[in-house]
């Protein structure tokens, strides 16, 4: 088997197991904002001082900016393998 064939491989199947796993994670994301935001009302209706610094904007903001990342990383995964892919497939 030629190198660039198996790194391909890898290649492509580490950018797709990327995106699933990024896909499912958006998609919970949905779940996750009301849970936050009932959360938060649940916090300042409470009138605790010590769990105020809690926020659910930010808990939001970095769960999406993670799953940007790991989405974005599958694409390139992919590509990656896609273009050391291109032109063997013909040779299985």
């Amino acid at each position: 088997m030629d190198v660039k064939r198996s790194w391909g491989l890898i290649s492509i199947l580490l950018g797709v197991l990327s995106l699933l796993w990024g896909g499912v994670s958006l998609g919970g994301m949905l779940g996750q904002e009301q849970v936050f935001s009932d959360m938060n009302q649940f916090l300042a209706a409470g009138g605790s001082d010590l769990l105020s610094s809690f926020s659910a904007e930010h808990a939001i903001a970095e769960a999406k900016n993670k799953n940007v990342v790991i989405i974005s990383t599958g694409i390139v995964l992919s590509l990656f393998g896609m273009l050391m892919m291109r032109g063997r497939l013909d040779k299985f």
